[in-house]
């Protein structure tokens, strides 16, 4: 009876503990919901909360779009599901409000945590067909591991936790009983539910099935010599690997494709080489507080299991109740990826080919996995019995963690006296004291168990320890800053918001994006919250967006027109011009003062969804760092004449002086023409302040500079001498090209002239919900015979003018751009999303091949290793 029961109250204390062990580090740092804050920090403010209200909108309104006009200037939409919200509990953001969104990810996370803990209970409950304490606390570490501490942020990287024990029992399966069913299952479902960490797991697969090899090979049988004898057990891991894949390929070919056209896709040869990635302070995660949030983008492996684990590792390899061969194969399993981690050059390979931008060794929780799983076998074993092992193993990891401190140590001092722009942030004296301590109790507790195996207080002090050290870790994770918002100013803020949006936005007569300013939707977070995914967010057409997922045109085309670019997955409206409004269909610009109250500016000229130019458009071509040269070039080739709207100024006087590797310039310059004046700077720090006077005093804008963009600096009068100071990352040639005046009378004679040539959308009310399937009028003539249309270049588009298909062109570096016979015409745009039919096809050959693979092996499938 007490056996049956254990085999139920283990796993629900499995699920159970890690969430309140969560839920009360969350409380110690005023999160709910113990407190009054939010977690809308980091990505989960700026990507996962306007993705997240996205999904909710299509859920409620029941619909789906290949095709979103709300994903800056438009994007497919299936790359943004398959990379953030493939996870089956992100449907419940349906039946939330949506100022309800951020505690509901929130709680998400929690119930992650809780299932992470449960999955890897379970398995080993399963694998060794009893349930005990220990299974308990192998799931407390994995739950609470030191990836989850630093990487819950982006929760979709979660659910692979989840499956990673799932797989590993299926390969287990797979290998001694010959059952590959689960196997092909679980695999298809990692995929999934998030591709890129598919791709990592199907790494785990081969990682695993080796090492399962070495376990079990005769010492007379040669590696390659048991691959002859198994070759049929090997086949059904190969086949099901592939079938696995097939089975997949409906999410998995359309994403590859989508990912292709973004600017991910370039490979960066320095990535590649075989140099080391961390240095031995990577050892002071064998104890608490290594990391928090404040080194969440650049830090060293979050190694953390948790004394009890990493104890166990090392009794692992030093007891000698472990045989050598097992202590050979684990080897292999550890060092396959704690080296595949060290070396860029495999780092590389495991990250899909691309070296991370922030949270790096996203592969490190299989190392967590792994060092778990071989503690529990020390443990099985008898390991943690025996004293003598046991001090060398509390005395490596004494040493190991003092070395880690005396490096990271060390790598301070060289930062500071080198100034070398590295920012890890390394745990302080007061964590390594704190580390050292639970160690010790943790081995002392374990020294007494040697002697009192079935005594109830040790094993409650256990718990109890193991508890502490886990939720210790976790807060202190949490710790490093005091960006965590406000809830309950939040959801004021956006419900404000969204009424003023909705009155100006919700009831469009053609289509036209807006410039928004939110001061107060952006006053009501602790960071500097930069209003990239706003549309997705409130439910309008903007320009915008942040997302690993962005479409390579949109953000070549852009930021070769001076709009604020700091990598490709980011491109901003800051930087825009009078140009680039009617490039854009900028129609109205509008601020919301943190007070509530805010201002509009409408110009109808701009509204729809492009316009008629000459034919000479199709022969722009773009300079690199030359934005005003581009902008220029841009309406001649548009209007099929010479003008130059943006004018260089006279520069008088130039000084620069170069301070701590950044360049300080003082101009004094005269514009040749009266209107607005503007300044680029072509390539700058992404870390760089934005500090820019305009005759002594500070220029006010709304964003820091964190990339090359264009300026406004003010409106001065032709012959006006103005004094402008400003920094640069890089030493500028002629500034000739980076100051000017525009012509803001004979631009708006150009913009009224076009007016007529619009490209009218019917309903553009409808493209907020299905953005793939919509139609406009154009007028066109023999000298407006091209419509540029502001959409970027995707092969997925198919458009007929009258019921014919008319050939689309890339065009303004990446937009898109069709020619017409002159007159009044009816465009049918219909997207299909690239990939997608092929990828179909695959699935659907492969469910015929798993039929066909199974009843090849239908009378082996119960055949494994001997």
């Amino acid at each position: 009876m007490k056996r049956k029961w254990g085999l139920f109250l283990y796993p629900l204390a499995a699920f159970l503990l890690p969430m309140v062990i969560t839920i009360i580090a969350f409380g110690l740092h005023g999160i709910a919901p113990l407190g009054s804050k939010n977690i809308l920090v980091s990505d989960l403010a700026t990507q996962y909360l306007p993705f997240f209200n996205f999904m909710r909108t299509q859920l409620v309104q029941h619909t789906y779009s290949a095709y979103s006009l709300l994903l800056s200037l438009g994007d497919n939409t299936l790359p943004v599901y398959t990379y953030y919200l493939m996870s089956p509990l992100n449907w419940l953001v349906r039946f939330v409000p949506e100022t309800a969104v951020p505690l509901l990810m929130e709680a998400i996370i929690i119930i992650k945590i809780g299932l992470i803990s449960l999955s890897m209970q379970l398995f080993l409950q399963v694998r060794s067909k009893q349930a005990n304490l220990m299974q308990l606390l192998a799931g407390l570490s994995y739950g609470l591991c030191g990836f989850v501490s630093m990487y819950f942020y982006d929760f979709m990287w979660l659910d692979a936790l989840i499956l990673l024990p799932l797989l590993t029992w299926s390969l287990d399966r797979l290998f001694y009983r010959g059952k590959w069913g689960s196997y092909l299952l679980i695999l298809a479902l990692t995929i999934v539910v998030n591709y890129y960490m598919g791709y990592m797991l199907c790494l785990y697969s081969v990682i695993y099935f080796v090492y399962l090899i070495l376990l079990n090979q005769r010492p007379e049988t040669g590696f390659f010599q048991f691959f002859k004898q198994h070759r049929r057990l090997v086949c059904k891991y190969l086949g099901a690997s592939l079938l696995a894949a097939s089975l997949a390929a409906f999410l998995l070919v359309p994403t590859v494709i989508g990912m292709l056209a973004t600017g991910k896709s370039s490979l960066n040869p320095v990535s590649f080489l075989p140099i080391p990635r961390f240095l031995p302070s990577v050892f002071t995660a064998l104890g608490v507080g290594a990391t928090n949030f404040a080194s969440r983008l650049n830090h060293e492996p979050a190694l953390f299991v948790g004394s009890l684990f990493t104890l166990g590792l090392w009794l692992y390899w030093l007891s000698p109740l472990i045989t050598r061969q097992r202590k050979r194969a684990s080897f292999w399993l550890v060092g396959a990826i704690f080296f595949g981690m060290l070396i860029s050059t495999f780092d590389t390979m495991w990250h899909m080919f691309q070296m991370p931008a922030g949270f790096p060794f996203r592969e490190v929780y299989m190392l967590s996995f792994v060092v778990i799983l071989l503690g529990y076998d020390a443990w099985q074993a008898g390991a943690f019995y025996d004293r003598s092992s046991l001090i060398k193993a509390i005395t490596l990891t004494i040493s190991l963690l003092l070395a880690g401190y005396l490096t990271a140590y060390l790598e301070k001092i060289i930062v500071r006296v080198t100034n070398w722009k590295f920012t890890y942030v390394g745990a302080n004296h007061w964590h390594l004291l704190v580390a050292l301590l639970l160690i010790i109790f943790i081995g002392m507790l374990l020294w007494y168990q040697a002697s009192h195996r079935a005594s109830f207080l040790v094993k409650l002090a256990l718990l109890f320890g193991v508890s502490l050290e886990l939720g210790t870790n976790f807060s202190m994770a949490l710790g490093g800053t005091d960006e965590y918002g406000e809830q309950h100013r939040f959801a004021t803020a956006f419900q404000q918001s969204k009424k003023i949006i909705d009155r100006h936005t919700g009831h469009q007569k053609d289509f036209g994006r807006t410039n928004l300013d939110n001061r107060l939707y952006k006053a009501s977070f602790n960071i500097n919250y930069n209003q990239y995914n706003d549309a997705l967010l409130f439910n309008f057409f903007g320009v915008n967006s942040y997302t690993s997922s962005m479409n390579k045109n949109t953000h070549d085309a852009l930021a070769q027109l001076g709009l604020y670019s700091r990598n490709e997955r980011r491109i901003s409206v800051n930087g825009v011009t009078p140009v680039t409004e009617q490039l854009l269909r900028l129609d109205q610009r509008l601020v919301i003062e943190q007070d509530g109250s805010y201002r509009v500016h409408h110009d109808a000229r701009n509204r729809g969804l492009g316009y008629a130019v000459s034919e000479q458009i199709n022969t722009y071509h773009p300079v690199s760092n030359q934005v005003f040269t581009n902008l220029n070039q841009l309406v001649q080739k548009e209007q099929g004449r010479t003008n130059n709207y943006f004018l260089a100024n006279q520069i008088e006087l130039a000084q620069v002086q170069k301070q701590a590797g950044i360049y300080r310039y003082t101009v004094k310059t005269t514009p040749r023409i009266t209107g607005k004046q503007y300044l680029a700077i072509p390539t700058s720090s992404p870390n760089q302040p934005l500090a820019v006077k305009v005759n002594g005093r500070r220029l006010k804008t709304s964003e820091h500079q964190l990339g090359a963009e264009i300026i406004p600096v003010g409106k001065f009068a032709k012959g006006q001498t103005y004094t402008i100071q400003f920094n640069s990352s890089t030493k500028l040639a002629n500034l000739q090209n980076n100051l000017v005046g525009f012509d803001d009378a004979g631009f708006d004679r150009y913009v009224t002239a076009t007016n007529p040539y619009r490209l009218k959308i019917s309903h553009p009310e409808r493209l907020k919900l299905k953005g793939h399937d919509f139609k406009g009028t154009i007028k066109t003539t023999t000298k407006r015979p091209v419509v540029l249309i502001s959409l970027p270049y995707d092969r997925g588009w198919q458009l007929t003018d009258g019921g014919k298909p008319v050939k689309i062109k890339k065009t303004v570096g990446g937009l898109m751009s069709v020619h017409l016979t002159p007159g009044n015409h009816v465009l049918h745009f219909k997207y299909q999303t690239p990939g997608l039919r092929l990828g179909m096809l695959i699935s659907a050959l492969g469910l015929v091949a798993t039929a066909g693979f199974w009843w090849w092996f239908k009378d082996q499938n119960k055949r494994g290793v001997d």
